[in-house]
């Protein structure tokens, strides 16, 4: 299969990679020159926890000048240049083409789908843990769920299947569902309650465990959430204790860091406004209040801001 891999990052490496060493055509779009010569001259080094290191060669390319159009397009740039990204690669998206977003966060494939139209564009999620141990590192604990990708149509039909049979034979466990929303409210719970105050407080996962103040935090944090996806109708996976399956995904991560602290630490712009800043809003939508996620939105913008000052010397 020939796929074009729009954002040569944590995952768009990962899977780019995965994918070249499976024996498919993949190129993967990268935008900074410096960083797709390294990647081209040197290879992508990928670690899978508990496992050794290995080098993979990948090819990558800074423009879509001369590229044919492609079988599959894996949007993994961050949520707020989504739409960007994805007009960028018109070119190579043809009447074959599907386009597939595993990205964090709600609304990406609404932008995708405005674009390019429902019949064209796929959701994903992916429970992977990803860190940058270098300009072309990668270390990564596999998922404690498969990937799950649906069509935005809701119906599952040959092509959306060779796209997970692709994805599996790369070691990639996929599942191809007839719809994912629910599932993607879910994470979002997840990375809503953990990214925030871990990239804040600098803390991993572990730590943030064993802080019994921050727990309490993240728990009402969380039931603010679930509230808002009562009101949308998706399921809640324990009803008894709605928190209790986010203590579990944070024994899971360890001490891995979530990407929203990898992003502060780089002096990058977060997705927060696509994680706690998608469920204020959703919470207005139904008449709710999401207080704590609108302090951990602001908070967040201004640690930020502090970085923008430190770089240019404020």
């Amino acid at each position: 299969m020939r796929i074009l891999v729009v954002g040569a990052g944590a995952l768009g490496g990962l899977v780019g990679a995965q994918l070249t060493e499976a024996g498919e055509d993949v190129l993967l779009l990268e935008i900074d020159e410096k960083r797709a010569d390294l990647l081209n001259r040197e290879g992508l080094y990928i670690t899978e926890e508990g496992k050794g290191e290995r080098k993979i060669s990948v090819r990558v390319i800074t423009t879509m000048e001369g590229i044919d159009p492609v079988d599959l397009v894996f949007v993994s740039v961050k949520t707020y240049q989504t739409e960007v990204a994805v007009k960028g690669v018109l070119p190579v998206i043809g009447d074959d083409t599907r386009v597939l977003s595993m990205q964090n966060g709600i609304g990406n494939t609404d932008v995708m789908v405005g674009i390019l139209g429902r019949e064209k564009v796929l959701s994903g999620i992916t429970y992977h843990s990803i860190q940058h141990t270098g300009p072309n590192k990668l270390r990564y604990r596999v998922g404690i769920k498969p990937i799950q990708i649906a069509s935005c149509e809701g119906k599952s039909g040959p092509d959306v299947e060779k796209i997970g049979e692709v994805f599996r034979k790369a070691g990639l466990k996929t599942d191809v569902v007839r719809n994912i929303d629910h599932v993607i409210w879910q994470k979002l719970l997840h990375n809503a309650v953990v990214n925030p105050v871990s990239a804040l407080t600098g803390q991993n996962c572990n730590q943030l465990l064993e802080d019994q103040d921050l727990q309490a935090l993240m728990r009402e944090v969380c039931m603010e959430i679930i509230a808002v996806m009562r009101a949308r109708g998706v399921p809640i996976i324990n009803k008894d204790d709605p928190y209790a399956p986010v203590i579990d995904s944070q024994k899971a991560l360890g001490e891995n860091r979530p990407s929203m602290w990898q992003d502060l630490d780089r002096g990058l712009k977060t997705e927060v406004d696509a994680l706690n800043g998608a469920i204020v809003a959703e919470a207005e939508r139904h008449g709710l209040k999401a207080p704590l996620n609108w302090m951990l939105v602001r908070l967040v913008h201004s640690a930020e801001r502090r970085n923008q000052n430190k770089e240019s010397g404020e």
